[in-house]
């Protein structure tokens, strides 16, 4: 059966609101991701659906449920749940800006094999923008948007998105986003499963044999088209031939990428900590090297508590993140045969620290208990 919902910010008028169609056999979290896109977010923050005497979420196992129960989104399906025509249901997606969202149940249709859902019919006006400040935050942006010679008004454009219109709501690329996640989106029953060629693999043993069959001129040919083929691949050969130089140009332009998650040289901070971690990540091999990967690691966990100290408390998966990271700096420094990197590191891990005073969620005796664990103290 195909369930049709009609869903609409709360709060905000003219209303931002969509009408789409799913399966009804999938789970709370697949709606979830349908109604992220079908919306506009950008799915960088947790969720519920509020069915008054109990929760439909994904439990967070840092933080113990409330007196509320809660249940998993990835096991309970929408068809135990919503059953009845106009039927109501609040989704409320990022728990800072708390922007609650009416779903309600139109209708309950018979299944059409020849339609593609999940699908949008219709909607009217744009999402607002990831960590805008809630219903307060946009509304002032709108007003801002309204006059140009705003003394705000230039910083705003420049943090909005290119593109961002207000008034503007793009059905065709909701619709092709839906299509692109279409195995995501729908039951697993549902999704024929493509018979496709198993994939060809060059391993390291047939690398190596691939290598010595080439005459010298040939692996240096190789090489250069290596060295042009991607800009990865220029960082990763420059720091292999040129050394510990390159390294160290190298981890300011990367620190900057981290930064720029947390504080921006325009605009305000996406927080796409995603983002900032993959940086990390792809530095760590180009370079190869744990000293610098975990400076730029530590970095990451200094700019998170810089952040908060500046804008207040967060949630949960921010600090979740800033602490795993942080366990990752101390175990790279626990597991080294030596006491070097540990005398590197040793003040800055004690500053990131002790700066953490003060910050709510528990984040401050979390930081403690984790620095605790350092085998040198």
């Amino acid at each position: 059966m195909i369930y049709q919902f009609k869903v609409a910010l709360k709060d905000i008028y003219p209303t931002i609101w969509r009408r789409f169609q799913v399966n009804g056999l999938i789970t709370f979290h697949q709606l979830h991701k349908t109604l992220q896109i079908v919306m506009g977010w950008e799915e960088y923050h947790l969720y519920l659906f509020d069915f008054g005497s109990f929760t439909i979420t994904r439990p967070d196992p840092t933080f113990p449920p409330g007196n509320t129960p809660e249940l998993n989104a990835r096991r309970e399906k929408i068809v135990d749940h919503i059953t009845k025509e106009g039927q109501q249901v609040l989704y409320v997606y990022d728990f800072g800006d708390d922007w609650g969202h009416e779903l309600i149940l139109e209708k309950i249709l018979p299944a059409q094999t020849e339609e593609q859902y999940p699908v949008c019919l219709e909607g009217e006006r744009h999402c607002p923008p990831e960590d805008c400040g809630g219903v307060l935050g946009y509304q002032r942006i709108l007003e801002i948007l309204a006059t140009k010679s705003h003394p705000e008004y230039e910083d705003t454009i420049a943090w909005l998105k290119k593109g961002f219109y207000p008034e503007h709501f793009d059905l065709e690329g909701v619709n092709e986003q839906l299509l692109q996640k279409k195995k995501q989106l729908n039951p697993k029953e549902f999704i024929k499963v493509e018979e496709s060629k198993k994939p060809i693999k060059l391993t390291t043993a047939k690398l190596k044999k691939q290598l010595q069959s080439l005459s010298q001129q040939e692996l240096i040919e190789l090489l250069v088209d290596t060295f042009k083929s991607s800009k990865q691949a220029q960082l990763f050969l420059t720091v292999k031939l040129i050394g510990e130089e390159a390294i160290e140009a190298l981890l300011p332009v990367y620190q900057k990428k981290v930064k720029d998650e947390f504080f921006p040289d325009r605009g305000f901070a996406k927080l796409r900590l995603a983002e900032a971690k993959k940086a990390i990540d792809e530095f760590e091999k180009i370079t190869q090297s744990p000293k610098h990967t975990l400076e730029l690691m530590l970095f990451y966990v200094e700019m998170g508590v810089e952040f908060t100290n500046a804008y207040g408390d967060i949630d949960s998966r921010f600090y979740e993140s800033i602490l795993k990271m942080f366990a990752s700096v101390i175990d790279r420094i626990n597991a080294d045969d030596g006491y070097d990197l540990f005398e590197e590191f040793e003040e800055r891990i004690a500053a990131v620290v002790e700066k953490t005073e003060g910050i709510g969620w528990g984040f401050h005796e979390n930081m403690q208990y984790i620095h605790e664990a350092i085998r040198w103290l």
